[in-house]
């Protein structure tokens, strides 16, 4: 968490905040991720997001949970099985 963060950071200053990035910003801007904040930070620590998905951060892919879900599907009869090959990523 603590890489994404000083990531977050490092990428804003690069973008157009030279001087660092403000403390807060107007709240409707914020909400939308259209402008960074120390105060976006502390709420997303606050709200314990581990992945920092408010910040803009994706989610971890989880291939158990993509397999299972998989095998629910097939099982409820929504997909059916392929014998095609899957690609490994």
């Amino acid at each position: 968490m603590k890489t994404k963060i000083k990531n977050y950071i490092y990428d804003w200053e690069n973008k157009c905040y030279k001087n660092g990035i403000p403390d807060e910003a107007p709240i409707r801007l914020e909400i939308l991720n259209k402008v960074p904040s120390y105060r976006q930070i502390v709420k997303a620590i606050l709200k314990n997001d581990i992945n920092l998905e408010s910040l803009g951060f994706n989610r971890p892919f989880c291939k158990a949970y993509s397999d299972i879900k998989r095998a629910e599907l097939i099982q409820r009869g929504v997909i059916k099985e392929s014998n095609q090959l899957k690609l490994k990523i």
